[in-house]
């Protein structure tokens, strides 16, 4: 589309948007950024989040461009243009078969190139793919680069205790941040684990409208922005998914936290009900992280920072 559509976009809203104050955010691979980009960005305030999935072996491993190569020095010079220009930059890394086993790795190399708020995303895709979250296949193939179950808790144990004894405060992770504000009485900050979907619509190109960024289908297109009121549109059905839960998930010690995950990872059937396929990963990793959220709420409701539990971690490491 281009730099001159953003800058129709920004003018729009300016025209309209009334006493209203208008956020926004762009996701890039940053391949594509130049001087006049980071210009437009920096003097908009526009968020960026840069994709990137840890060092040149890891990222390249799946991040290709047309010519089947990696992209990985084109997203380095990228953010150089970023820093070039003093902009924030938060990072968005897949979690995929190739650097599943690397958590540390990727996190210290984020660290390294500047990321303080980072974004992970956990990679289940299938044949067939879950396109419609009422009717899961009963079987299907992972695609390579997909993850087992427990390939999440792998990937994030060590991380996790190293980022509580020494970042948490400065680093922002929000799969570890989300728990912390649910505990503390904030709400969940990932939709992911909420116990409902919220209108979080998706408008592609065309107008259309769809419940979710997951569920791009045309069983969840519920209107169109030249046709439809907005303000009466619902996530129905990607609700309606959300809130069924497996006998498992409503017996789970980790409900309220989890919630049952994403619909969109629900493809293991439970007596006839989707349940998360990432089950076993999380309950891996709430044994690690909830003696630690305990001690955060006790601290907090000592009047005390809950960053300091970075103090007594090693004693909590212990029990």
């Amino acid at each position: 589309m281009g730099l001159d559509f953003y800058k129709k976009a920004i003018e729009l809203q300016n025209k309209y948007k009334g006493t209203k104050i208008i956020e926004n955010a762009i996701q890039t691979n940053g391949t594509l950024l130049n001087d006049k980009w980071c210009e437009f960005i920096k003097e908009h305030n526009i968020l960026v989040g840069i994709s990137i999935d840890g060092p040149k072996k890891l990222h390249d491993a799946y991040r290709k461009n047309k010519r089947n190569e990696g992209t990985f020095d084109e997203v380095l010079r990228g953010i150089d243009l970023l820093k070039k220009h003093k902009i924030k930059f938060n990072t968005l890394t897949c979690i995929n078969k190739a650097n599943y086993r690397h958590g540390f790795e990727v996190y210290k190399f984020l660290k390294n190139i500047g990321s303080t708020y980072m974004q992970f995303s956990e990679i289940i895709e299938t044949t067939p793919e879950n396109r419609d979250f009422d009717a899961v296949a009963v079987e299907y193939n992972k695609k390579q680069f997909a993850l087992e179950p427990q390939d999440y808790a792998i990937f994030f144990k060590d991380i996790f205790r190293h980022w509580v004894k020494y970042d948490i405060g400065h680093i922002v992770v929000r799969q570890f941040e989300t728990f912390i504000s649910l505990v503390l009485g904030h709400g969940h900050l990932s939709c992911v684990f909420e116990d409902k979907c919220c209108n979080n619509f998706v408008l592609e190109a065309n107008g259309d409208i769809y419940e979710c960024d997951q569920a791009v289908y045309e069983k969840y297109k519920i209107g169109n922005i030249h046709t439809s009121d907005i303000t009466k549109l619902e996530a129905a059905k990607i609700n309606k998914v959300k809130t069924t839960l497996s006998s498992d998930c409503l017996e789970c010690r980790y409900l309220s936290l989890c919630h049952g995950g994403c619909p969109k990872h629900r493809i293991n059937l439970n007596n006839g009900v989707a349940q998360t396929y990432f089950c076993e990963g999380y309950k891996e990793l709430f044994k690690i992280m909830v003696p630690y959220l305990n001690a955060m709420v006790s601290l907090a409701q000592s009047r005390i920072p809950y960053v300091k539990v970075k103090e007594i971690a090693d004693k909590i490491a212990s029990l």
